[in-house]
């Protein structure tokens, strides 16, 4: 059991490698696959390899390069590729095999399920709305499942994406990186492989989202500042055992998001109701 004076690094050395390499900053390339767009960087990673893959460039059941090659190649950082790599496969177009790398998927044999509006009526806050309802049922569980099934591994990877927040907090900086691993971290945690899948596509389907929160009011002040405080609880909850505790940190942490969405729908109603 991790105590609460142990340090990455003396627990798991290469943990603040993993950390330093995650807050890289994207850069652009000088090659012609470069990509020269700063604030969509994401976008075009995501978008050049989805074009690579409708090409055939990789077969289904091939294993994809690197994401440090995949980086090289795009000219931009590692963080960039990882996102761009996690909504491919909330889109069903790769798999990740545990300690092997990601893949191409048979599209036939997996569907992607998307989040979008499902009713013209239906606004982008309305559609967020629920998949925040369904975030926070699944997060919910998966944190009282992490804090009844959590090993020494499991903490170290949480702390460790616990730790990454707090230092961008710190330097104010974008600490988005660090908050999906720590929603990733507690979903594997629970040591049940559909959770651990679900909400890394949730992640993708958030990603934007969380980079907004981080730069609310510039970083290290406004939403992320009390978003990491419920971290923090939801980590105490998990490595104390207390998996009702773990359950309502979570899923308080997510209400503070619904009830941000409902000032917004309110909002545009009422702008609508004026005009």
């Amino acid at each position: 059991m991790l105590s609460d004076n142990q340090t990455l690094s003396t627990v798991l050395p290469h943990v603040a490698r993993a950390l330093a390499d995650a807050g890289l900053a994207a850069h652009a390339g000088n090659g012609m696959n470069a990509i020269d767009r700063p604030s969509s960087l994401a976008d075009e990673a995501y978008g050049r390899l989805s074009l690579q893959l409708d090409m055939n460039l990789w077969k289904v059941g091939e294993k994809l390069p690197t994401e440090m090659a995949l980086a090289e190649s795009l000219g931009v950082s590692r963080p960039v590729i990882r996102e761009a790599l996690a909504r491919l496969r909330a889109d069903g177009r790769i798999e990740t095999r545990q300690g092997a790398g990601a893949f191409v998927a048979d599209r036939n044999k997996l569907a992607a399920f998307r989040m979008v509006a499902q009713a013209k009526h239906q606004s982008d806050a309305e559609a967020e709305r629920e998949v925040l309802e369904l975030r926070q049922i699944v997060e919910a569980g998966a944190a009282e499942l992490a804090a009844q099934r959590r090993n020494d591994a499991d903490l170290i990877a949480i702390r460790a994406a616990l730790e990454g927040m707090h230092s961008a907090l710190e330097q104010r900086t974008d600490g988005s990186v660090h908050d999906d691993a720590f929603h990733s971290a507690i979903a594997h945690a629970s040591h049940n492989s559909q959770i651990a899948k679900f909400v890394e596509f949730l992640g993708a389907q958030f990603s934007d989202s969380r980079k907004a929160t981080w730069d609310d009011i510039g970083y290290g002040v406004g939403i992320a500042t009390v978003g990491q405080s419920d971290h923090a609880a939801i980590y105490k909850a998990i490595a104390a055992g207390d998996g009702a505790k773990a359950k309502r940190m979570s899923h308080s942490h997510v209400q503070r998001a619904i009830d941000r969405i409902d000032q917004r729908i309110a909002t545009e109603k009422s702008t609508k109701g004026n005009v």
